[in-house]
């Protein structure tokens, strides 16, 4: 049987860092005034005990779904790792989709318990709970009250329930495809699947410690964007700031001044392409002087490639 490194489960991961790193920052929101707010491991890591014990007051155990409705931010990532403790199955979806996309998934994942990101949202899926067997609670992530995510922490505060440690061969989540053809399908991923990949990538990039900052830009809702994003930068202690919107990617990154990117080559090429419409814009030395950046940095990569380096040593002489 394969022998997986520790942490083995999704659980013990988020324990382990909240216990080494309370007072590192964690996760960084931007508010309405456009400036980022930051969290810490500790603060995330009590919110993460109160609401796996106001879910496991709903009956939430093993096996028993729990879905969201949001874009990453901090609330996602409190939900996921209250689900796991609870040895729950984690379904998220995409916060802009098609309501009948939506459907399939609450109805084919089994959700138990749904948390929404807006209240147009949770009105949508409220006038269709009837049609979901399986669907007992819908709570609003932001706001206060009795069918919010707030009152539901609250509840669980008052009532501490112990984690459960899940083995590393327990289903942790279902990651639904847009597939080909038909509905979405949806993708069984185990506590294993997730540990021993940021395992594996924090070997492939040694470099990577609890001093990075990455910058959110891809989706929580998608395995790869979960795995190297949300869950290898919980591992390693460090710090995220989540991306307000597509337009305003360039403003974010200036403010949130990552050290790690991770992103697949479609937004590389959209910064690039803002990198030289700005360069070409203003134009004289500022855009020479990007130019030769560029060449200078391709030239790097060739001579790396072979082993070598444009360095050149000073000979001292005798």
């Amino acid at each position: 049987m394969y022998q997986y490194e520790k942490p083995d489960n999704l659980v013990e991961l988020i324990e382990n860092s909240v216990a080494k790193y309370p007072d590192n920052l964690f996760f960084g929101t931007k508010n309405k005034n456009g400036e980022y707010e930051w969290v810490r491991y500790g603060e995330v890591g009590k919110r993460i005990d109160n609401l796996r014990a106001g879910l496991a007051g709903l009956g939430i155990k093993k096996g028993d779904a729990v879905g969201i409705i949001a874009n990453n931010r901090t609330e996602w990532a409190i939900i996921s790792y209250a689900a796991y403790g609870l040895v729950g199955r984690y379904i998220p979806m995409y916060e802009k989709e098609l309501v009948k996309i939506w459907k399939h998934i609450i109805i084919d994942g089994g959700i138990k318990v749904l948390f929404v990101a807006t209240q147009t949202i949770y009105d949508q899926i409220k006038e269709m709970q009837d049609e979901f067997p399986s669907l007992e609670k819908i709570y609003l992530i932001e706001g206060e009250g009795e069918n919010t995510m707030a009152g539901l922490e609250a509840l669980g505060a008052a009532n501490p329930v112990a984690s459960i440690h899940p083995g590393p061969q327990d289903i942790a989540a279902l990651i639904y495809t847009s597939g080909t053809t038909g509905n979405p399908k949806g993708v069984l991923l185990s506590h294993g699947n997730y540990t021993s990949n940021f395992i594996a990538a924090s070997k492939i990039f040694p470099d990577l410690d609890q001093n990075i900052r990455v910058f959110s830009i891809l989706p929580w809702a998608h395995s790869f964007g979960q795995t190297a994003d949300l869950h290898l930068s919980t591992y390693l202690g460090s710090s995220i700031g989540f991306m307000d919107t597509i337009a305003t990617l360039g403003d974010d990154m200036a403010k949130v001044q990552p050290t790690f990117l991770i992103a697949v080559p479609r937004v590389f090429n959209k910064i690039y392409a803002g990198l030289q419409a700005k360069m070409n814009e203003t134009g004289g030395l500022a855009k020479k002087l990007f130019t030769m950046g560029i060449e200078a940095g391709k030239k790097r990569r060739e001579l790396a490639e072979k082993g070598e380096s444009d360095f050149l040593p000073i000979l001292n002489s005798r």
